[in-house]
C-alpha cells in the first residue's frame, strides 16, 4: 500500500485497543459463562451459527489456554473451556433492535483482543439485552409504513401504489405493536395480518393502484416475510450445520405458509379484483429513492444506532445496486448473489472506520434489502391462490434463496481470506 494511502487510512480508521492481560489470568468457569452469554446474545440478533461459534472460539483464545469448544443451534448454546468449566443455555427470544445488535457486537469486538474483563463483559451483555427501542410506538408504527412504501419503490414502483403501500404498511405496523404485549399471538399474527391485509387491498387499494393484490401487500408485510430465516438457514446448511440450517429453513417455509394461508382466507372473503390495465410506473430513479425511504424507516423501525443513517443508506444501496448490476448478466432470480456478496465486505471493511456502526447492524439492515422473502411470497401465493405451474415457481423461490446465500458466503470467505493482510498494513504503526 503506498505512503499516502496507508496514512489516510490510519488516521479515519478506529484503533483496536489491546489485550488487558495474560490468558493464564482468568477464571476458566467466568470465561465460559462470558461465552454463554455473548453466544446466546448473538443468537437472539440473528446470527448464523458457524459465525457464532467460530467467535466465541476465537474469543476464549483471548481468556484462555484451555480447549474451548462450543456448540450453536439457533435457540440453543453449549460451551466447554476445559474439562470442568461447562455452560448451557436457551432462547426462544429474537430481536432485529439494531442498536442493540451494535452494543453486543460491541462488546464481542473488545473481548475478541482480550480488552474486556469476563465479568465487565457479562454485565455489559446483561446492560445490552434490556436495551428498549429508542422509538416510541407510534414513531416506529411510521417508520415501519416508510419502509413499506421504500420496498414498494423497489419492487413495484408504481404511483397509483404508493398511497396503498403506506395504509396497508401502518395497519401492519400497528398490529405488530399491538401485539408485542402478548406473545402467545405471536403464531398467529403473520396469518392474521395477511387476512386483514388482504381484504383491505382487495376493496381498497388493489383497484385504485390498478394492479394484482399479491404484489401491492407484499411490501407492507415485509416485517412477516421469513426471507432472513431462509437465508440464514441456507448458508448454515451450506457450512455444514445441518440441524441449525434446517430447523431455521423449515421454521421459515412454515411462516411463509402461515401467510401464504392468511391470503387464502382473506381473497375468499373479499373477493378477486377484476383484471385491469396496470398503472403508470415510475421512473429509474424510483431505486435510488426507494434505497432512501427505506434506510430512514429501517433507521426508525429497527431502532438504529444514532449516527448510523448514512452507512445504511450506503449498505442498502451496494445491496440493491449490486443486485440490478446482477441482473444485468444474470435472471431475476439469482441477481441477489451479487449484492449479497458485496455488501459483505463493504460491511465489514465500513465498520473499521471511525464514526460508523458495527458491521452487524449495516449487515442485518442490508439483509431486508436483499432476502427473497417477497419474491418466496408472491410465488407461493400465485401457486395457491391462481395454480400457477408448482415445480417452476419452487424451482425459482429456492433458487433466490440459495443464490443470495451462496453470495453471503463468498463474501464473507473473500473478506476474511485478505482480512490479515489489510490487518498488517495498518496497525503496525499503531
Amino acid at each position: 500500500m503506498p505512503t499516502a494511502w496507508r496514512r489516510l487510512w490510519l488516521s479515519i480508521r478506529k484503533e483496536t485497543p489491546g489485550a488487558l492481560s495474560d490468558p493464564d489470568s482468568h477464571d476458566d468457569a467466568e470465561v465460559a459463562v462470558m461465552l454463554r452469554e455473548l453466544g446466546i446474545a448473538l443468537l437472539e440478533v440473528e446470527q448464523p451459527t458457524p459465525l457464532v461459534a467460530g467467535r466465541l472460539i476465537n474469543i476464549g483464545a483471548q481468556y484462555t489456554r484451555e480447549k474451548v469448544r462450543v456448540v450453536t443451534l439457533p435457540t440453543a448454546l453449549v460451551v466447554q473451556v476445559g474439562s470442568v468449566a461447562y455452560e448451557v443455555e436457551v432462547s426462544n427470544r429474537w430481536t432485529l433492535q439494531l442498536d442493540l445488535a451494535g452494543k453486543i457486537d460491541d462488546i464481542a469486538e473488545l473481548a475478541a483482543v482480550g480488552a474486556i474483563t469476563p465479568a465487565d463483559a457479562i454485565t455489559a451483555v446483561a446492560a445490552a439485552r434490556k436495551l428498549r427501542p429508542r422509538f416510541g410506538p407510534v414513531v416506529t408504527t411510521i417508520g415501519y409504513a416508510l419502509t413499506s412504501v421504500g420496498f414498494g419503490m423497489v419492487i413495484n414502483p408504481t404511483w397509483a401504489a404508493l398511497p396503498g403501500y403506506l395504509f396497508l404498511g401502518l395497519v401492519v405496523g400497528a398490529v405488530l405493536q399491538l401485539g408485542k404485549p402478548f406473545p402467545s399471538l405471536n403464531p398467529i399474527l403473520p396469518t392474521l395480518s395477511a387476512m386483514v391485509i388482504t381484504m383491505l387491498a382487495t376493496w381498497f387499494v388493489a383497484d385504485a393502484a390498478n394492479d394484482g393484490v399479491l404484489r401491492v401487500i407484499s411490501p407492507p408485510l415485509v416485517a412477516m416475510l421469513p426471507g432472513m430465516s431462509l437465508t440464514i438457514g441456507s448458508m448454515e446448511l451450506a457450512s455444514s450445520e445441518i440441524v441449525a440450517g434446517a430447523s431455521r429453513v423449515i421454521y421459515g417455509v412454515t411462516q411463509l405458509m402461515l401467510l401464504v394461508f392468511g391470503v387464502g382466507i382473506g381473497i375468499h372473503v373479499a373477493g378477486r379484483v377484476a383484471p385491469q390495465e396496470p398503472s403508470l410506473r415510475m421512473g429509474e430513479w424510483a431505486l435510488y429513492a426507494g434505497i432512501v425511504v427505506v434506510a430512514v424507516g429501517l433507521y426508525v423501525y429497527l431502532s438504529a444506532p444514532k449516527g448510523s443513517l448514512f452507512w445504511l443508506m450506503t449498505v442498502i444501496g451496494v445491496a440493491l445496486v449490486g443486485q440490478q448490476v446482477g441482473g444485468l448478466a444474470l435472471s431475476e432470480t439469482y441477481s441477489g448473489v451479487v449484492g449479497a456478496f458485496l455488501v459483505v465486505p463493504f460491511a465489514m471493511l465500513a465498520a473499521r472506520v471511525k464514526g460508523s456502526p458495527p458491521a452487524i447492524v449495516m449487515l442485518l439492515a442490508s439483509f431486508w434489502a436483499l432476502v427473497p422473502g417477497a419474491l418466496s411470497f408472491v410465488s407461493l401465493s400465485e401457486t395457491a391462490t391462481e395454480g400457477v405451474a408448482a415445480v417452476t415457481t419452487l424451482g425459482a423461490t429456492v433458487a433466490a434463496v440459495f443464490s443470495i446465500a451462496l453470495g453471503t458466503l463468498a463474501g464473507f470467505s473473500v473478506y476474511h481470506a485478505f482480512s490479515t493482510r489489510i490487518r498488517s498494513h495498518g496497525p503496525k504503526d499503531a
